[in-house]
């Protein structure tokens, strides 16, 4: 009860931004609608994170749009397959980018 007298925290640009990362990835979801806006950030954040580590390892610079569509294809395996698999490919797909480059369809 005494929560309803709580003062609502200001929303931040950031906050604004993530809704619309959100909303830009959330049409991708097919399967488990069940997969919350705090899921679908983390997956895209976390891919696009290790994607970028993995660039600056290799000297590269991988571009806003290559980590937006690699992103794209996470939040699909995640949903089609679940979250297990996600993390065994995701570590899949960055040896691989280390040891042979961006594949092409990252480009």
């Amino acid at each position: 009860m005494f929560g309803l007298f709580k003062k609502k925290k200001p929303r931040t640009m950031l906050d604004e931004f993530n809704d619309m990362v959100v909303k830009m990835y959330r049409p991708l979801v097919k399967n488990n609608h069940d997969i919350s806006d705090a899921k679908i950030l983390e997956i895209v954040q976390a891919v696009m994170r290790v994607f970028k580590e993995a660039s600056e390892r290799r000297g590269e610079n991988i571009s806003g749009e290559s980590l937006s569509k690699i992103a794209s294809k996470f939040v699909v395996v995640y949903d089609t397959v679940g979250e297990e698999f996600y993390l065994e490919h995701l570590k899949y797909e960055v040896n691989l980018y280390l040891e042979s480059g961006l594949r092409e369809d990252y480009k």
